[in-house]
């Protein structure tokens, strides 16, 4: 480690990282009338909330949604004049195997999908759980026998499955209480199409937080689930929709943050990396200095250009966990020994293409594809979003550009798929690849002619799965990190899974950071008022 001798420059506070966990916490700053310089090693802001042009069309190529959890991400939408919205589609779909496995019976057509059927999102459920075991369309997809074990979650003691000596994973917690039939054919799809991890991997308390506790509290999962969405109806945001995002895109909340902390005085600098962090009188020393690419799109940008240190009296790390501990290692009495864990590969495969057939929107607003052995799936892909129905201004906009003045005229349509399981290599994805699964999944099969355009975005190692052991490690970290005046460290990979859970600790984190709770305030486009 080298330290520059130049003279450093002050500023109010330094966000470290520009994903959307730091341009909340450094518009968070500026609500507290602080200034602060914000740098990204990369060569854009918004981290996974990215928007590309797909089409002539721009669509989010990351993260397009989020889960209401509090109103931190609301109130934010709120005041910045954005608007949340839920899907259209008439709601997601899952993509399962037949029940017991059973096959075609002899002399029947050939079935491209061996079997495997459409099933709509559960009315009541959280994560694929039922609020109601014996309703009708859990019975469709569980069968009667895993219907009846789920329901007998009720016949058990609020202690089982969520007393500290149970196991703190996802999949034990509900294995436990409703048996393997929700878990393999709700929870399991729904969980490894959101996180990229199977529910094994998974802390309970960190990917449904509150559940287990409200689990005990009522005595029952399923009435812990009904709690929950009777909080989230009252809510009624993005008309009523559990999973949200913002009106024209979700890369629009990033570019507004952005836009606002520029406008109140803040700085931000892309292409622009922390190479260390030291304390100094009266507050903190971090070098920063110029950055290129890594040796891989995914890898950590590396430093290309001489350093400027910059004083401060308040940091906030909102980078990698790479990037943090590196730092960190700067910060008495903080143990940076972590092993992060690595997330799956990811590939998001987005093609617009002339087909009619798809007026109808066959499978909704998407689909997710249950996780089998190799070999037993008929389709690579591991879930399946109709963007143009999903979120409408992008049929609206692909109407306008490429022809049809009326949704009953929809000729051409935007489809993402996307690729990558845990354990799995790193998918390779091609065009024909991604016709077929479309073929399978939707019923229709578009030709190589009519695709307008595609793109192929990666995204690996970008969601760790969050276990008890890392959670309760990076619980500890962050009490080591808390009485160093002047220091805050947030991001997903302390903060946990879901936008809105890493936007209201930023937020929070921030806050403290200022020293004084800046939630009254309000921003104007106007300026602070």
């Amino acid at each position: 480690m080298s330290y520059s001798q130049q003279t450093p420059v002050t500023y109010d506070a330094l966000v470290v990282g520009g994903g959307i966990g730091g341009l909340a916490a450094a518009w968070e700053l500026t609500r507290a009338g602080l200034r602060p310089l914000l740098i990204e090693a990369r060569g854009y802001t918004g981290g996974l909330v990215a928007g590309g042009a797909i089409g002539g069309v721009r669509m989010d190529l990351g993260a397009e949604g989020f889960v209401i959890r509090g109103d931190a991400i609301t109130q934010m939408v709120d005041t910045l004049g954005l608007e949340v919205v839920g899907p259209s589609g008439g709601g997601a779909r899952l993509f399962l195997p037949p029940l017991g496995g059973a096959d075609a019976g002899p002399g029947a057509e050939p079935d491209p999908a061996r079997g495997w059927r459409l099933h709509r999102f559960l009315r009541d459920s959280y994560l694929g759980i039922p609020a109601d075991p014996l309703a009708d369309d859990v019975v469709a997809v569980i069968g009667a026998d895993g219907a009846a074990r789920a329901a007998r979650d009720a016949e058990l003691a609020g202690s089982v499955g969520t007393s500290p000596q149970d196991p703190a994973d996802l999949a034990a917690f509900v294995r436990t209480r409703m048996g393997e039939a929700v878990l393999d054919r709700l929870v399991r799809p729904i969980v490894a199409g959101i996180h990229t991890a199977d529910p094994a991997d998974l802390a309970a308390d960190t990917v449904a937080p509150g559940l287990r506790q409200a689990t005990a509290r009522l005595g029952s999962l399923q009435a812990a689930v009904g709690e929950m969405l009777e909080r989230r109806r009252a809510r009624r945001r993005g008309g009523g929709a559990a999973d949200v995002t913002v009106a024209g895109g979700l890369f629009r909340l990033t570019d507004a943050l952005r836009a606002a902390i520029e406008a109140a005085g803040g700085r931000v600098l892309t292409r622009t990396g922390a190479q260390w962090l030291r304390p100094a009188d009266d507050g903190w020393e971090v070098g920063i200095a110029p950055t290129t690419r890594g040796a891989t799109p995914s890898a950590e940008p590396v430093a290309a250009g001489p350093e400027q240190v910059v004083r401060t009296r308040r940091v906030m790390l909102a980078c990698s966990a790479t990037a943090a501990l590196r730092l960190l290692a700067g910060a008495p009495g903080v143990d940076t020994a972590l092993e992060v864990p690595v997330g799956s590969p990811i590939a998001r495969f987005t093609l617009v293409a002339r087909a009619p057939e798809l007026r109808g929107a066959p499978v909704g607003s998407g689909l997710l594809v249950a996780p089998a052995a190799p070999g037993q799936v008929p389709v690579r892909a591991k879930a399946l979003s109709h963007l143009s129905v999903k979120w409408p201004w992008i049929g609206e906009e692909l109407r306008r550009l490429h022809g049809g003045a009326a949704p009953e005229q929809d000729e051409v349509h935007a489809l993402r798929l996307s690729y990558g399981r845990p354990g799995e290599p790193r998918p390779q994805v091609e065009l024909d690849d991604v016709l077929n699964d479309v073929a399978v999944l939707t019923g229709v099969r578009i030709p190589r002619a009519d695709v307008i355009d595609s793109m192929l975005v990666r995204w690996d190692g970008t969601l760790p799965p969050v276990t008890p052991a890392y959670r309760e490690r990076t619980r500890r970290l962050l009490a080591e990190v808390a009485p160093l005046e002047g220091l805050a460290v947030t991001g997903a990979w302390v903060a946990g899974t879901g936008i809105a859970a890493v936007v209201a600790h930023a937020r929070e984190q921030a806050a403290a950071l200022a020293g004084a709770d800046s939630t009254s305030r309000v921003v104007t486009p106007e300026g602070r008022v």
